[in-house]
Order: C-alpha cells, then sequence, then structure tokens
C-alpha cells in the first residue's frame, strides 16, 4: 500500500534520527511500568476487554454495554478496571471497526489477561508513537532544524504522543500514525494511497475525517479508495451485527451518551448545565459559561484576516482551484469544533495537531499554533469559570483514575528522574563514541593505522 520511495524516506529518516530514537524508546520505557502503576488506563482496560470478547461474541460486542462484556468474560473484568464510570453505563462500543480490531490482534498475540498485557499493550502503542515522530520529521524536513515552529510542534507532539502511548495506552497514536502516513502519501502524489489510509485512521477514530475534504481537493476521483476503505465498517453493519448507536450519539452530540457534561468550553453550559446534585436531574443557568466562546470568538475575529484570500484571486481558476485557496481558512477554523460536543476530553485539544502540515505559509504555521494554545488556555479557563460544576463531578470522576492521589506526584518525580538519568546516559554514551570517531578520522588523517 505504502509507496517504496515513501518507505525509502522513512527508512533513511529512521536511520538519521537513530540517536534521538533511542532515547525516546528509552523514555517511554521507563514512563511504561511507572504510569501503569500510577493510573488506571481504563480506555487500554476497556479496549483489551473488547479485543478479548472479540473472539468470542465477534461483532456482536458493539451491541454490548461494558458490565454486559464484564459479566460475560468473568473475572478479572469484573473489577470495575474494565468499565466505563457507572454514569455511561448504558454505553456500547463506540470505537470504529480497524480500533476494535487492533486490540484484537493484540489481544491475540499476546494473550493472558493482567499485568504483562497492559505492559505489551502499551508497549505496541509506544512503538507507533515513536514512529509518528518519525512521519512528523519526515513531513517537516529541514523545517524541523530551521524554523522554531516545527520544533515546538515536534517536542508538543513528543508530550502529547507520550502521554496517550505509555501514560492512557490510547488509540491515538494509532489514528494519528495513519493520518501522518496519508499526508505524507500526499506529498508524494499518491493520492489513492493517501486517500486509503486515511480512511483506515478514520476507521479507528472518526475525528482525522476532518482531513478529507483536503485530500478530496487535492485528487477527487481518490474518493472511491475512501469508499474501499469504509467496508471495514460498512460489512460488519449490514452483515455480521455490527452495531453503531453509541458512536453515533457521541458524534451528533445527543444526551443519549452521557448527560454529564466534561467540556468546559461548551457554550451549553450557560444555560443548561446539569445538576448533579438533583435527585431528579435537570438543569440550571451559569451566565460564566459562555465567557471562553466570547473570548474565542474575539481572537477569532482579530486574527482571521491573515487566512483569507484575496477575494480577486478567488476569483480567477476553476472551482477546485479556488477552494485550494480556501484551505488555511477552513484549517484554521476547525479547533472551533471543540467548542462544539459536549464531551470534550483535554487530550481532544491535540487532534486537530496534524491539520498543521496543510499550511505552506510558515506565518499561517505559527497562527495556528498560536490558536491550538489559546483554546488549550479557555479549556482551562472554563474549567474555573464553571469550577462549581465540575468540582460537583467530573473532576472527582477524573481523579478517581489516580489511584494514589497526590503521591501520583512522587511517582510523577520518579519518572522525570528515570528520564533525566536516561538522557544523561544516551548523551555520555554517543558523546563518547561520536570523540572515538573524531579520534579516527583525525588518526587516518595523520597516515596512522587504526586497528
Amino acid at each position: 500500500m505504502v509507496d517504496v520511495e515513501v518507505l525509502s524516506a522513512i527508512s533513511f529518516k529512521i536511520y538519521e534520527m537513530r540517536k534521538y530514537l533511542v532515547l525516546s524508546l528509552a523514555i517511554s520505557l521507563i514512563a511504561i511500568p511507572i504510569a501503569n502503576t500510577l493510573v488506571i488506563q481504563r480506555d487500554r482496560n476497556r479496549n483489551e476487554m473488547y479485543g478479548e470478547a472479540f473472539w468470542v461474541f465477534g461483532f456482536g460486542v458493539y451491541d454490548m454495554t461494558d458490565t454486559e462484556v464484564a459479566e460475560a468474560l468473568g473475572p478479572p473484568f469484573t473489577d470495575g478496571y474494565h468499565t466505563l464510570p457507572s454514569y455511561l453505563g448504558n454505553i456500547t462500543y463506540e470505537y470504529p471497526v480497524f480500533g476494535l480490531i487492533f486490540f484484537a490482534i493484540a489481544t491475540w498475540l499476546y494473550p493472558g489477561v493482567g499485568m504483562m498485557q497492559h505492559l505489551w499493550l502499551n508497549f505496541l502503542l509506544v512503538l507507533v508513537f515513536n514512529l509518528n515522530l518519525v512521519l512528523i520529521a519526515c513531513l517537516l524536513k529541514e523545517k524541523l532544524y530551521e524554523v522554531q515552529w516545527a520544533r515546538f510542534f515536534f517536542a508538543g507532539y513528543f508530550v502529547y504522543g507520550l502521554i496517550m502511548s505509555a501514560g492512557g495506552g490510547k488509540l491515538e497514536p494509532i489514528v494519528d500514525c495513519l493520518l501522518l502516513m496519508a499526508l505524507l502519501l500526499r506529498q508524494e502524489k499518491q493520492y489513492g494511497k493517501a486517500m486509503l489510509t486515511l480512511g483506515l485512521s478514520v476507521q479507528t477514530k472518526i475525528y482525522s475525517a476532518v482531513a478529507f475534504p483536503l485530500l478530496f481537493i487535492s485528487a477527487p476521483t481518490s474518493i472511491i479508495w475512501f469508499l474501499i476503505s469504509s467496508l471495514l465498517t460498512v460489512i460488519p453493519f449490514l452483515f455480521l451485527g455490527a452495531s453503531f448507536d453509541s458512536l453515533i450519539s457521541h458524534f451528533l452530540n445527543t444526551s443519549n451518551y452521557s448527560e454529564v457534561i466534561v467540556n468546559p468550553m461548551y457554550p451549553g453550559l450557560s444555560w443548561a448545565t446539569p445538576d448533579l446534585f438533583s435527585s431528579n436531574g435537570g438543569t440550571y443557568v451559569w451566565p460564566p459559561a459562555i465567557i471562553p466562546l466570547i473570548i474565542y470568538i474575539g481572537f477569532m475575529l482579530y486574527t482571521l484576516p491573515q487566512y483569507l484570500p484575496e477575494l480577486s484571486e478567488l476569483k480567477k481558476g476553476t472551482l477546485m482551484e479556488r477552494l485550494r485557496k480556501l484551505i488555511p481558512l477552513y484549517v484554521y477554523l476547525l479547533p472551533a469544533i471543540l467548542f462544539v460536543f459536549r464531551w470534550v476530553m483535554p487530550w481532544y485539544l491535540f487532534w486537530m495537531g496534524g491539520m498543521i502540515f496543510f499550511f505552506d505559509e510558515d506565518e499561517h504555521a505559527v497562527g495556528y499554533l498560536k490558536e491550538l494554545t489559546i483554546v488549550g488556555f479557555l479549556y482551562a479557563f472554563g474549567s474555573l469559570l464553571n469550577a462549581p460544576y465540575f468540582l460537583s463531578g467530573p473532576i472527582i470522576d477524573f481523579s478517581g483514575h489516580f489511584p494514589f492521589g497526590w503521591w501520583t506526584l512522587l511517582g510523577l518525580a520518579g519518572m522525570f528522574a528515570g528520564s533525566a538519568a536516561a538522557f544523561v546516559l544516551w548523551r555520555w554514551t554517543f558523546n563518547r563514541r561520536e570523540q572515538r570517531e573524531r579520534d579516527i578520522r583525525k588518526a587516518k588523517a595523520r597516515g596512522e593505522i587504526v586497528i
């Protein structure tokens, strides 16, 4: 599926980055067991459970809630760490088929539920995360060494990817890997393969679908490959009993997915904040909840003009050429999606990060990073503005993922200390090797025989 030239470019980049990948893998391997101890990685555990259940119930798992699957499989899945919180008890499996297949194959390769299988799943995701670093370096090319925004983005993704893989065991590294591969194929003008790969990314988690219009503009006929990839979901849905009701409820933003709102930027909190203390439900009005949206609109009105093409330019060329000139505007507007949905977790902020590669101008990329930063601040600010609501439930539930409470900070300190030790050892090892190579070159230059 992947072009030979693309594979060669990836292989060369792996060789070029080998020193840094060794360090990244060392830090990742240190983080995996520490994070597994400090954090209840509920999404990973749940995907593990559904992966095991797939070999028993097939695609029928899409009709089963977490509790039903746990009871059907028995211990250790009934420990309460493999299911969602009680207020999401009616949720069936909502991830598309490729994500389910990944965990089904992973649990088949390493059967036996328990600590080692947890570490195995995190290890697989860490490998994917490190491959993502290589793909990002391929897409950035020389900008990684010459342009500051590229280095900021690379460093930001390193932190994000490490948390998602070693610290969370989530599907995001796989989604990003397929998306980045699609962008690399697009860069090499392999549009059909790019669209097929993007389709697989969407079949893992649907947020990467935001790149579909841009790949379609690049080559409209390549849509056939996206449709072919969608058969991975269509066939189980039509013939094998798969149901995607929870995914649809999540995507359509309905309260059927969850009556609890966890997005502090969601403007609906201003007129309908859920009353979690009331026994019969209900909502109340909280005007401060609209402030993040107001700030965001003001920021966008101030910065949007640099992404607007000249009106005279839009009058020239074919329809597709005109649409291509609107690509910067489209990408810049994408983070606004995060204000629309009721369910937005903190790490969703980087879901739109990969779209930065659709900008041709460095100024646009810098502005996009600033926008993502502003949205991150608004997420935190919205949590403060809606503190009475979030402290009454969502934050308490989120803190439940850290069983050691404040002692978790000591564990994190240990992880940072281990990472620092790995960095010191890495730097000493490669500095020593490079010094030896320099000494050998100098000896050869003097005509000495080196044994």
